[in-house]
């Protein structure tokens, strides 16, 4: 049996996984760079050193002055990389020598040079360089890196093990919200996803295509817009149409409905569900003449006469390809216009092709105006009263 792992463990396993290859990557380029300057350092320390060492006993050499040569290598020595100094004559005797005293098990490397007087061999050097001390140096930068890099991993980690576990517990909570079986498997993005499939699945509603949505688009087209560019100024035509996108949105989001781009004179938003109903076209009616009772009385408000024809199209629209749908939207729109020239202020129309007027009489009160084309009259007394209350609660948020 396969143990599942929660959210909570696998982000901060991976974090730490990664953390330590790219510790271990840095780490083996970081150690062999420290090792090559060290080797550098260490060949460039003997060499310069031994070459000023050689240019000092050159001439007390020449002249059997063993003295100078001493001082010369006790000089030498005072450095403590350097942990010896010998001088020896052409047949390999010892002449003179400076010694420090190095710790145990010291790695050091041995440096050796001929002294040449006018190109013959006068003795030799030998320098002896405590290279431990000067691989230590390199090595203690490494070693401070490598606290540096757990630090880091160790910060990371708690940090995405803090993340994890709210994130876990907040989709935890939210797959309990969401209906199914209470047994789930994987991690929780697995179990999410389970309990979300079957609320993404798609629906086939009387005739719809899976793709589709039943689509109604709501016009509002003032009739009287050039007359209200010539009767107000700039500032007060400016208000006024924020007044009715701010009543717009307010009715939008009380009613469900999404606002599109509009056109000159002409203000669209569409309601769409996924299943053809009387009950998709009566929230749209409520939706259209909440907003025109909200609009006339904001018209009385400021006392601005608005002559607004009202028309709710309808059409079964496909969501994919992207362009169909809008396609689809365009050619409701060409509709709407067309028929708010036929139609006087303050009237809603609607047009159904699915729907006679005696099946929407269930719903609302209709006048025949056109082949498929009705005049809404009125809605039964009890969702009348309702619609009134719907207003007035608009009202008070917008006047």
């Amino acid at each position: 049996m396969h143990r599942h792992y929660s959210m909570a463990q696998k982000l901060p396993a991976a974090v730490l996984s990664i953390c330590l290859l790219l510790g271990l990557v840095s780490w083996a380029l970081l150690h062999s760079y420290a090792n090559d300057i060290s080797q550098q350092t260490i060949q460039e320390k003997g060499d310069i050193t031994i070459n000023q060492l050689m240019e000092l006993v050159r001439t007390p050499l020449f002249n059997n002055d063993t003295i100078s040569i001493q001082v010369a290598l006790q000089n030498v020595t005072k450095d403590d990389l350097i942990i010896s100094a010998s001088v020896y004559g052409v047949d390999n005797q010892l002449i003179a020598q400076s010694k420090n005293t190095p710790a145990d098990k010291t790695v050091v490397n041995n440096f050796s040079r001929d002294i040449m007087l006018q190109d013959t061999q006068a003795g030799k050097i030998l320098l002896t360089v405590n290279s431990q001390a000067i691989q230590a140096r390199q090595n203690a930068a490494v070693t401070g890196w490598l606290v540096l890099w757990l630090l880091f991993t160790a910060a990371c980690t708690y940090g995405c093990h803090v993340f994890a576990e709210q994130l876990s517990r907040r989709i935890r909570l939210l797959i309990n919200r969401l209906p199914g079986n209470s047994e789930t498997f994987g991690d929780e993005i697995a179990a999410l996803e389970l309990r979300l499939q079957p609320l993404l699945s798609r629906r086939t509603d009387e005739g719809l295509a899976d793709t589709d949505y039943y689509c109604s688009l709501i016009t509002a087209t003032i009739k009287n817009r050039q007359r209200l560019d010539s009767q107000l100024n700039r500032q007060n035509l400016t208000l006024l149409f924020e007044k009715i996108d701010y009543c717009t949105l307010r009715t939008l989001e009380l009613y469900g409905g999404q606002r599109i781009e509009g056109s000159e004179g002409a203000i669209h938003f569409y309601i769409r569900s996924t299943q053809l109903s009387k009950q998709h076209l009566l929230v749209c009616l409520m939706a259209v003449y909440s907003l025109q009772q909200l609009l006339e009385r904001l018209s009385k408000a400021l006392g601005i006469d608005l002559e607004i024809a009202w028309t709710v199209c309808s059409k079964a629209l496909p969501s994919a390809p992207l362009f169909q749908y809008h396609e689809g939207l365009d050619e409701l729109k060409q509709q709407a216009m067309v028929m708010a020239t036929q139609l006087q202020e303050g009237t809603i129309g609607m047009h159904s092709l699915e729907f006679d007027i005696d099946q929407l009489s269930s719903i609302a009160r209709f006048l025949p105006f056109d082949d498929h084309f009705f005049v809404l009259q009125g809605f039964p007394e009890g969702r009348q009263l309702l619609l009134e209350k719907q207003i007035q609660h608009l009202v008070g948020i917008c006047l």
